[in-house]
């Protein structure tokens, strides 16, 4: 057996999962993100850019894998820290494959060598291009290629297929791992409770038929303090956030994550359904002009000039509008507000208003900016209500999954707990790696 797995990251985090296989001196590594982990922040190294990539490494942020940094990154004093195999000097044939545009997923591919290939869906590579032109991109432009869903990408003798599957953002994918002498799985994220639970059933039924020696499941909702009856459906943002509005007579405000396009649909739905003008900020305008076809909204001028800037970039079938505009007759608005620009909501009257949270930015309680977003809601009444919806499946649809695919061995990750991943088959073979640990597939050797 040639095939083997070592893991380099998300054994017990939330993102920042980091794999590679390899057969013999072809290698393939999925994801490169980051761990997000807000509390524990230490400094941020964008600005550094010419010590960027030793930056990273000094800090454990990025993993020291030989042969996928380039030399010049490298150039600099290490102190204590062993330096990678530059790029340059390596004999693996190497390719970076990301599963979805979630920044716990990508957002370190700006540290790699331009010599390695970076391969996303069609999908996500409009989000990455898109997301650069609203000033959203990575610290340094990396070029990435798209693929099709089903397309097989051969890196050597290993092939990489994407398969769709239902997360909450747009191109999202499984890949199916394929060498001589092994078929693997990374599932990425996935859940059945989203808008489209067709994706994920479909690739299941796919995955189900075939003879899977591992799968790398992702579990983020096996946590010991929740009930997966708490869990809500995707549909219920719409059903709740009807509700809701129509019990204020003052201005809506949401927040949400705008690289969920379905998310964003959903509030110029309910704006519609309520009879309220949906208005968006310029960047999350540009989102919605982009991937969302006759959609219906004004966009926020709320005096940025880099906001001014992407503004005028869309068609002039969107009206803009201001705070004082706004403030004529709030209860006709609902107004999206992003936690980076909440100041903004000091130019607005908010008697009555009410502030519906959907997976922006802070995600919870966790995050130290959450209390302040609280305070200052406290401070002027404004009423608050989470609509937030998980992208990660119920821990029920993770053992319904792992039940009717029954690979070889189950490896879970991309958890704080994996250990709670417990198959409703007492038979089924479970891996739990360790960081620099190596699977192999007639044994799992670890090696910390």
């Amino acid at each position: 057996m040639k095939t083997t797995i070592k893991f380099w990251g998300g054994l017990r985090t939330i993102g920042g999962n980091i794999a590679e296989i390899t057969y013999g001196k072809d290698r393939i590594i999925f994801d490169f993100g980051l761990v997000y982990d807000p509390a524990n922040v230490i400094i941020d190294t964008q600005q550094r850019k010419q010590s960027y990539v030793l930056d990273m490494l000094k800090l454990d942020a990025i993993p020291a894998i030989d042969g996928i940094y380039s030399k010049e990154a490298l150039t600099g004093t290490s102190f204590s820290m062993k330096k990678p195999q530059p790029e340059e000097e390596s004999a693996y044939q190497t390719a970076v494959f990301i599963s979805h545009l979630h920044l716990d997923h990508m957002g370190a591919i700006d540290t790699l060598s331009p010599q390695i290939s970076i391969y996303m869906t069609k999908g996500s590579k409009q989000l990455y291009d898109a997301l650069e032109n609203i000033g959203e991109g990575l610290s340094v432009h990396k070029e990435t290629i798209g693929m099709s869903y089903g397309e097989t990408i051969q890196i050597g003798e290993i092939s990489v297929t994407p398969i769709q599957v239902d997360h909450d953002i747009v191109g999202a994918s499984s890949f199916l791992i394929e060498t001589p002498d092994a078929t693997i799985v990374n599932s990425g994220d996935l859940r059945m409770h989203g808008a489209n639970p067709e994706y994920t059933e479909d690739w299941l039924t796919n995955m189900a038929a075939r003879n899977i020696d591992a799968l790398l499941i992702e579990g983020t909702t096996f946590r010991p303090d929740t009930n997966d009856a708490e869990t809500a459906e995707e549909s219920d943002i719409l059903v709740n956030g009807k509700t809701l509005l129509r019990e204020h007579n003052g201005l809506g405000i949401f927040n949400l994550y705008h690289r969920n396009i379905e998310r964003i649909h959903t509030f110029l739905q309910m704006a519609a359904l309520t009879g309220r003008t949906p208005v968006l900020e310029a960047p999350t305008a540009y989102l919605a002009h982009q991937f969302l076809a006759d959609a219906k909204f004004e966009v926020f001028l709320d005096g940025s000039s880099k906001h001014a800037d992407i503004a005028e970039q869309l068609p002039p079938q969107y009206d803009s509008v201001t705070a004082a505009d706004i403030n004529q007759d709030p209860a006709k608005y609902l107004l999206q507000n992003s936690f980076h620009l909440i100041h903004n909501l000091l130019d607005l009257d908010l008697k009555n208003s009410i502030y519906l949270h959907a997976n922006g930015m802070p995600l919870g309680s966790f995050d130290p900016a959450y209390t302040s977003m609280q305070a200052l809601l406290n401070r002027f009444g404004v009423t608050y209500h989470s609509l937030n919806v998980s992208g990660h499946a119920k821990k029920e649809d993770i053992l319904y999954i792992i039940d009717r695919i029954k690979p070889h061995v189950l490896i879970p990750w991309h958890s704080h707990h994996p250990e709670l991943i417990k198959p409703l088959d007492p038979k089924q073979e479970v891996h739990y790696p360790k960081k620099l640990g190596i699977w192999q597939p007639t044994t799992a050797i670890m090696t910390d």
